[in-house]
Protein backbone atom coordinates (compact mmCIF):
# COMPACT_ATOMS: atom_id res chain seq x y z
CA UNK A 1 0.00 0.00 0.00
CA UNK A 2 1.80 3.53 -0.77
CA UNK A 3 1.81 5.90 2.05
CA UNK A 4 0.90 9.29 1.10
CA UNK A 5 2.45 12.51 2.62
CA UNK A 6 0.23 15.19 4.38
CA UNK A 7 -0.02 17.01 1.14
CA UNK A 8 -1.72 14.34 -0.59
CA UNK A 9 -4.13 13.74 2.23
CA UNK A 10 -4.85 17.37 2.45
CA UNK A 11 -5.30 17.12 -1.53
CA UNK A 12 -8.29 14.48 -0.89
CA UNK A 13 -10.57 16.40 1.15
CA UNK A 14 -13.05 17.91 -0.30
CA UNK A 15 -14.24 21.20 -0.05
CA UNK A 16 -17.79 22.83 -0.71
CA UNK A 17 -18.41 26.22 -0.21
CA UNK A 18 -22.08 27.58 0.88
CA UNK A 19 -22.56 23.96 2.81
CA UNK A 20 -24.40 23.73 4.84
CA UNK A 21 -25.43 27.43 4.82
CA UNK A 22 -24.09 30.54 3.03
CA UNK A 23 -20.85 31.74 3.91
CA UNK A 24 -18.99 28.16 5.19
CA UNK A 25 -16.57 26.12 3.26
CA UNK A 26 -17.58 22.62 4.58
CA UNK A 27 -14.85 20.16 4.56
CA UNK A 28 -15.63 17.08 3.43
CA UNK A 29 -12.93 13.79 4.75
CA UNK A 30 -15.08 11.17 3.31
CA UNK A 31 -12.92 10.82 0.61
CA UNK A 32 -10.28 10.12 3.59
CA UNK A 33 -12.54 7.17 4.49
CA UNK A 34 -12.94 6.04 0.66
CA UNK A 35 -8.99 5.83 0.58
CA UNK A 36 -7.30 2.93 2.52
CA UNK A 37 -4.06 4.26 2.33
CA UNK A 38 -5.28 7.27 3.73
CA UNK A 39 -7.27 5.35 6.92
CA UNK A 40 -3.31 3.93 7.03
CA UNK A 41 -2.22 7.17 7.27
CA UNK A 42 -3.91 8.11 10.16
CA UNK A 43 -3.93 5.01 12.25
CA UNK A 44 -1.04 5.63 12.34
CA UNK A 45 -0.26 9.06 12.74
CA UNK A 46 -2.76 8.65 15.92
CA UNK A 47 0.12 5.09 17.27
CA UNK A 48 2.87 7.61 16.82
CA UNK A 49 1.24 10.97 18.50
CA UNK A 50 -0.94 9.77 20.96
CA UNK A 51 0.09 7.92 24.41
CA UNK A 52 -1.78 4.40 24.39
CA UNK A 53 -1.74 1.83 27.43
CA UNK A 54 -3.46 -1.11 28.20
CA UNK A 55 -6.23 1.05 30.27
CA UNK A 56 -6.58 3.47 27.61
CA UNK A 57 -10.50 3.90 26.39
CA UNK A 58 -11.49 5.83 22.92
CA UNK A 59 -14.55 7.68 23.10
CA UNK A 60 -16.57 9.43 20.55
CA UNK A 61 -19.57 11.60 19.21
CA UNK A 62 -21.39 10.25 16.85
CA UNK A 63 -21.85 10.12 14.13
CA UNK A 64 -18.15 10.90 12.00
CA UNK A 65 -16.34 10.43 15.30
CA UNK A 66 -17.68 7.00 15.58
CA UNK A 67 -15.83 6.63 12.49
CA UNK A 68 -12.77 7.11 13.33
CA UNK A 69 -12.82 6.26 17.07
CA UNK A 70 -13.83 2.56 16.07
CA UNK A 71 -11.39 2.06 13.76
CA UNK A 72 -8.84 2.86 16.04
CA UNK A 73 -10.12 1.25 18.83
CA UNK A 74 -10.77 -2.00 16.63
CA UNK A 75 -6.59 -1.64 15.63
CA UNK A 76 -5.53 -1.14 19.23
CA UNK A 77 -7.68 -3.64 21.15
CA UNK A 78 -9.28 -1.31 23.29
CA UNK A 79 -12.36 -0.34 24.80
CA UNK A 80 -14.71 2.16 23.27
CA UNK A 81 -17.29 4.31 24.53
CA UNK A 82 -19.64 6.28 21.92
CA UNK A 83 -20.88 9.81 22.74
CA UNK A 84 -24.79 10.18 22.01
CA UNK A 85 -27.69 12.64 20.91
CA UNK A 86 -30.49 12.59 22.70
CA UNK A 87 -32.65 9.64 23.75
CA UNK A 88 -30.40 6.72 21.50
CA UNK A 89 -28.14 4.69 24.90
CA UNK A 90 -30.40 2.74 27.25
CA UNK A 91 -30.22 2.91 30.96
CA UNK A 92 -28.48 5.43 33.27
CA UNK A 93 -27.33 8.22 31.07
CA UNK A 94 -25.09 11.51 32.14
CA UNK A 95 -25.99 14.65 29.90
CA UNK A 96 -23.65 18.25 28.80
CA UNK A 97 -25.71 20.45 27.58
CA UNK A 98 -23.62 23.16 25.40
CA UNK A 99 -24.58 25.80 22.87
CA UNK A 100 -24.43 26.10 18.90
CA UNK A 101 -24.53 29.38 17.30
CA UNK A 102 -27.62 29.35 17.05
CA UNK A 103 -29.03 27.53 20.34
CA UNK A 104 -28.15 24.68 22.45
CA UNK A 105 -28.06 20.83 21.97
CA UNK A 106 -27.15 17.92 24.37
CA UNK A 107 -24.58 15.31 24.63
CA UNK A 108 -25.08 11.53 26.28
CA UNK A 109 -23.26 8.94 27.81
CA UNK A 110 -23.98 5.86 29.39
CA UNK A 111 -22.69 5.81 33.07
CA UNK A 112 -19.88 3.40 33.37
CA UNK A 113 -18.17 4.86 36.45
CA UNK A 114 -17.48 1.46 38.01
CA UNK A 115 -16.69 -0.69 34.99
CA UNK A 116 -13.53 2.00 33.85
CA UNK A 117 -12.43 3.37 36.93
CA UNK A 118 -8.66 4.32 36.58
CA UNK A 119 -9.13 4.25 32.86
CA UNK A 120 -7.17 7.13 30.75
CA UNK A 121 -9.58 8.74 28.27
CA UNK A 122 -8.56 9.89 24.66
CA UNK A 123 -11.46 11.21 22.89
CA UNK A 124 -11.28 10.95 19.15
CA UNK A 125 -13.35 13.49 16.60
CA UNK A 126 -13.11 13.92 12.66
CA UNK A 127 -12.47 17.77 12.74
CA UNK A 128 -11.92 20.05 15.31
CA UNK A 129 -13.74 23.68 14.81
CA UNK A 130 -14.54 26.12 17.58
CA UNK A 131 -14.41 23.14 20.19
CA UNK A 132 -17.91 23.06 21.85
CA UNK A 133 -18.74 19.67 20.96
CA UNK A 134 -15.25 18.37 21.98
CA UNK A 135 -15.25 20.36 24.96
CA UNK A 136 -18.71 18.83 26.18
CA UNK A 137 -17.35 15.13 25.23
CA UNK A 138 -14.85 16.11 27.42
CA UNK A 139 -17.03 17.44 30.74
CA UNK A 140 -19.31 14.23 29.86
CA UNK A 141 -16.13 12.23 30.61
CA UNK A 142 -14.79 14.26 33.54
CA UNK A 143 -18.85 13.31 35.03
CA UNK A 144 -18.37 10.00 35.13
CA UNK A 145 -14.74 10.30 36.71
CA UNK A 146 -12.50 9.45 33.35
CA UNK A 147 -9.61 10.73 33.04
CA UNK A 148 -8.88 12.59 29.68
CA UNK A 149 -5.43 12.00 28.23
CA UNK A 150 -5.68 13.36 24.99
CA UNK A 151 -7.83 14.51 22.27
CA UNK A 152 -7.12 13.42 18.73
CA UNK A 153 -8.85 14.69 15.58
CA UNK A 154 -8.24 13.66 11.68
CA UNK A 155 -8.55 17.56 10.84
CA UNK A 156 -8.13 21.04 12.85
CA UNK A 157 -9.75 24.22 11.44
CA UNK A 158 -6.59 26.59 13.51
CA UNK A 159 -8.68 29.87 12.37
CA UNK A 160 -11.65 28.68 14.64
CA UNK A 161 -9.49 28.35 18.15
CA UNK A 162 -11.18 25.34 19.02
CA UNK A 163 -7.40 24.03 20.35
CA UNK A 164 -7.50 26.61 23.04
CA UNK A 165 -11.03 25.58 24.37
CA UNK A 166 -9.81 22.03 25.09
CA UNK A 167 -6.85 23.23 26.81
CA UNK A 168 -8.03 23.60 30.44
CA UNK A 169 -9.06 19.08 29.91
CA UNK A 170 -5.58 18.45 28.26
CA UNK A 171 -2.44 20.09 27.02
CA UNK A 172 -2.61 17.33 24.13
CA UNK A 173 -4.75 17.82 21.21
CA UNK A 174 -3.57 16.75 18.08
CA UNK A 175 -4.51 16.21 14.24
CA UNK A 176 -3.50 15.00 11.46
CA UNK A 177 -4.24 17.83 9.21
CA UNK A 178 -4.22 21.52 9.99
CA UNK A 179 -6.38 23.65 8.03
Amino acid sequence: MPKLSKTQLKLLVGKHKDFPKKGITFLDLNPLLYNSAARSAILNDFIKNVEVTDKTIIVAPEARGFIWGTIIAERLRIPFIPIRKKGKLPGRVISQYYDLEYGTDSLHIQDLRKRFEGYKVVIVDDLLATGGTAAACAQLVKKIGGVISAFYFVVIIEDLKGKEVLKPYSETVHAMLKF
